[in-house]
């Protein structure tokens, strides 16, 4: 609204021989100061004030004040708290009975803030605020009134004058009704999180909420549907302002009081006269883009704290940090989601397009790699039009960075969004200097990170305040935070945001040294974690390596083609109980193979060389080339000579132990009895139960039943004390085999169901695949043949997923049972009860265990 509302048709404007004459509505005591401001200014525009405190009187009869509204050409209401003095034999108080009076004449009304109102006063207000021919605004102080009714009779005279000449309508135009544009497709996948918006804005104590992430995520897409389905509040009162185009803090201002139809006023900041036509308002204000535009937070503070009913939902890529925000993290879809979304936008360029057996699997890998971000998803289903589902995958494999010149052709969608690059280079633009260094830097990182690992490859001579830094990428949502650990806050980028940054650090020419610190820190992290893996902390300490996992494995890539083997050794050696207990013995088998064939392998220290002869002659007994293994172990114990090597010494005879099938009985019990003895004086818990369950395994193979439950027993209690969940399964496995071989089905059971919901919680592989080989023999000896069958199926898939065999020691008393079943079943029989196991997933394969031999 302009600062004057116009009734019926408008006056020549008055020559100077006749004054126009203002007429000034207050309380005498109440607003004295006030009183004396409005004379001021009235005065220095040369115009008259009609004030009775210059009468005799200080309560003029009606007549009086009915004569004198008649002379004047204006209005002029200033009320503070007061109502004013009902008068004997009168219905209202004569503040009340002059508004009345003014009939058709210009109103300006300015109440006082932060003054407690009377009743009465309160509700002639509010018919006050309802009255199209009035101007309200509020004031603080006699000097900011006499400010605004200086600008306000500036515009009136000229509005008026300009009325007159053009013979026009009332000056004064309504606000525009709220108009929230309606998207061309349907939102997909975010019913829970608009219902999470909708219940905050329903809230009456929420008055600001922000939808947060990364470009492209959907925000602008969220918050239009909640703004069609906002609650109690009507279509024509939501109001959607885009501030793309916006880039500075007055732009912001100007941009949503365009949108409401509200103008300048003489001098009068734009704020302000926002402030007051939105004053009491229901108003719920979409800002859409604001992250460019953060230095105008203050102002949207002030719209609301004086518009006490006034709402506005913000999307952006950074917290505004303002009291009273409700932050509501946008995330990338899940999976169901975003390969529903994806099939929606593949059908607007292919009509016939649909999931099928042939396509799903492409499809859901194609949803995974571009990290369930809605964007992306639309850009690469526009691509269908010329390429297959499964061959647009294998492009964005080959090179992730080449999705970000995906492109589409849609003329409504903003440039910037027409391929992800624009949309990423928009968010990039937006940092300082050290942000977008930082942001190169955290590329290297695979997965997940600590702050303690972005401090190691974000610092190069300390131009970069990590802390700091990384806060503010977080803020603007080009860094995730990870909070599933409450223990540990970890971070990572999206697929996307990690491959463009990954260019920009490529172009800064830091790539090599950034990888080096990588490298650097995940060596020291490693000499830390080997030895907690193997402690009571071996819970926290794995869970540590399963955050950083790919990180450590693209370090012994980049090692190997680096001709380092140091590094390989020195990040896969001490991880070895990890590669075990993660199922990933195979993998890292390559590596050691690949790192023991490096030239730099034989100028390796004799620690380092050791730990990888070891670790490859481990490998190759997980996968059952124990004549591979042996030769690689003899030459282990061979460079072993000396002090400081007793606990490795060790590891290699109980490693021997299981390797030497070819020698005696008793030559590889003395091996492993030696081995025990040293973890025992070492003091070594995970050594010394390792070394006792190859030293069971041992007894069971010959024949000493109660020997090798003893000797398991012993482990178990170990394990449990030093916490490790793997090794106690491992012994429970134990336990149960060596009651199946004494032939008791009954507590060979009561020992496997134990394991069996260790394995379902740990999903270790190699360790589930005995586990089920046990149960297949409970059943057979429950006469469950086809059960047995079935179970052995499953251990049998299992174990060829990963790339393991059957401990050698225990590989007997295996070939018994799976000659066993082979006997009790007819051949087809036994085909289909192999098949079905085949095809059932390890961990529904142990509880169909527990239930099919309860």
């Amino acid at each position: 609204m302009t600062a004057v509302a116009e009734a019926g048709t408008a006056s020549p404007i008055s020559t100077p021989d006749r004054r126009l004459r203002i007429f000034v509505s207050s309380t005498l005591q109440e607003l004295a100061d006030e009183r004396r401001a409005v004379q001021g200014v009235i005065t220095q525009l040369r115009l008259t004030p009609v004030m009775f405190e210059l009468g005799a009187r200080p309560h003029p009869p009606r007549d009086l004040y009915r004569a004198y509204l008649a002379q004047s050409d204006v209005f002029v209401g200033v009320y503070a708290g007061s109502y004013g003095w009902v008068a004997p034999d009168e219905e209202v108080s004569g503040l009340e009975d002059e508004y009345r009076l003014s009939g058709d004449l210009p109103k300006l009304i300015y109440v006082k803030s932060g003054v407690e109102q009377q009743p009465r006063l309160k509700e002639l207000l509010n018919r006050i605020r309802g009255d199209d021919d009035a101007s309200y605004k509020r004031f603080t102080t006699a000097d900011e009134l006499a400010g605004l009714l200086g600008d306000d009779l500036a515009v009136l005279l000229t509005e008026r004058f300009t009325a007159s000449r053009l013979a026009a309508d009332p000056v004064v135009e309504p606000l525009r009704p709220g108009r929230v544009p309606v998207p061309p497709t349907p939102l997909v996948g975010r019913a829970d999180e608009v219902q999470e918006v909708l219940d905050l804005l329903a809230d009456p104590g929420v008055r600001l909420v922000s939808l947060v992430g990364p470009g492209g995520i959907g925000k602008t897409r969220m918050a239009l549907q909640a703004g069609l389905l906002a609650p109690g509040i009507h279509e024509d009162a939501v109001w959607f302002v885009d501030l793309a185009s916006v880039h500075d803090r007055a732009g912001v201002v100007d941009a949503v009081a365009a949108a409401f139809g509200v103008r300048r006023e003489g001098t009068r900041p734009l704020l302000d006269v926002l402030v007051d036509r939105l004053v009491d308002r229901d108003v719920l204000l979409i800002l859409d883009n604001f992250e460019q535009v953060l230095d105008a937070a203050p102002d949207l503070a002030r719209l609301l704290d004086g518009c006490a009913r006034l709402k506005v939902l913000v999307t952006t890529r950074t917290v505004l940090g303002l009291r009273g925000e409700h932050v509501v993290s946008v995330a990338p879809l899940v999976l169901t989601a975003a390969v529903e979304l994806f099939v929606a936008r593949a059908r607007q360029v292919r009509p016939g397009f649909r999931l099928t057996p042939a396509n799903e699997g492409a499809v859901a890998d194609l949803c995974l790699l571009l990290d369930g971000i809605p964007l992306a998803l639309e850009l690469a289903a526009a691509q269908l039009r010329v390429r297959t589902p499964a061959a647009l995958l294998e492009r964005l494999r080959q090179r992730l960075d080449r999705s970000l010149d995906l492109s589409v052709d849609l003329a409504d969608l903003p440039s910037r969004q027409r391929t992800l690059r624009a949309t990423l280079d928009w968010s990039h633009s937006l940092l300082g200097e050290s942000q977008r260094t930082l942001l190169a830097r955290l590329s290297v990182f695979s997965a997940r990170w600590t702050l303690e690992g972005a401090e190691a490859v974000g610092v190069s001579d300390e131009d970069v305040d990590v802390d700091e830094t990384l806060a503010a990428l977080v803020a603007a949502s080009l860094v995730v935070l990870d909070e599933s650990d409450a223990e540990q806050l970890r971070f990572r980028l999206l697929s996307p945001v990690r491959s463009f940054a990954a260019g920009r650090l490529l172009e800064s020419g830091e790539r090599d040294a950034t990888l080096g610190r990588l490298t650097t820190y995940l060596v020291d992290l490693v000499e830390t974690a080997g030895p907690g893996l193997l402690g009571p902390d071996n819970r926290a300490w794995a869970e540590q390596i399963d955050a950083c996992r790919d990180d450590l494995l693209a370090a012994t890539a980049r090692a190997v083609d680096a001709d380092d083997a140091e590094t390989v050794v020195r990040i896969a050696a001490p991880l070895f109980p990890y590669w075990w207990s993660r199922g990933m013995l195979l993998q890292l088998s390559e590596v050691a193979e690949r790192a023991a064939a490096l030239p730099s392998a034989a100028g390796l220290a004799m620690l380092p060389h050791a730990s990888l002869l070891w670790a490859r002659g481990m490998f190759r007994i997980s996968k059952g080339q124990l004549a591979d293994a042996e030769p690689l172990l003899d030459a282990l114990l061979e460079r072993l000579q000396g002090p400081g090597v007793e606990r490795l010494r060790a590891f290699a005879l109980a490693g021997l132990a299981l390797a030497r099938v070819r020698t005696t009985p008793t030559e590889r019990s003395a091996l492993v009895g030696t081995a025990v003895g040293t973890f025992r004086d070492l003091d070594d818990g995970w050594g010394l139960t390792f070394a006792l369950s190859v030293q069971g395994q041992l007894a069971l193979a010959s024949g000493d039943l109660a020997g090798a439950t003893r000797i398991h027993t012993e482990a178990l209690g170990v394990a449990r004390r030093i916490g490790s969940d793997y090794l106690e399964v491992q012994l429970l496995d134990l336990l149960g085999v060596g009651a199946l071989v004494a032939g008791d089905p009954v507590a060979a059971r009561v020992s496997l169901v134990a394991a069996a919901r260790l394995h379902q919680r740990l999903a270790d592989s190699e360790g589930s695949a005995n586990c089920l080989g046990g149960f297949a023999a409970v059943a057979l000896m429950q006469g469950r043949s086809q059960v047995a069958a079935e179970l052995m199926g499953v251990a049998a898939r299992t174990r060829e997923l990963v790339g393991v065999t059957i401990w050698p020691a225990l590989q007997p008393s295996a070939a018994q049972l799976e000659l066993a079943i082979t006997s009790a079943l007819p051949g087809a029989d036994l085909d289909a009860a192999l098949a079905r196991g085949r095809a059932m997933p390890m961990l529904q394969g142990l509880a169909y265990a527990v239930d099919a031999t309860a």
